[in-house]
């Protein structure tokens, strides 16, 4: 979900991370794109620029809700039961 906060004109967007082979992606559905990052403490920094590099917003006024899982249709199939 998007919104414009109440103060400073930021906006919040939603972030739906899930670990691959060897890093976070990080999927922001509003604006649908994604991006990498290393690990969690990188992942707002990343996610902010993806969004402020394609909506041309301020990064100083991006906000992220990260959470874990995984978008529907993004990342190729189920991995396989153990």
């Amino acid at each position: 979900m998007v919104g414009v906060a109440p103060h400073g004109g930021e906006r919040t967007f939603e972030v739906v991370a899930w670990l691959s082979e060897r890093h976070l992606v990080l999927y922001v559905p509003e604006i649908e794109a994604a991006t990498t990052a290393p690990a969690m403490p990188e992942a707002e920094d990343a996610a902010r620029s993806l969004i402020a590099d394609l909506t041309g917003l301020d990064p100083a006024a991006v906000r992220c809700e990260i959470r874990m899982g995984r978008a529907r249709g993004f990342g190729g199939p189920p991995a396989p039961a153990v």
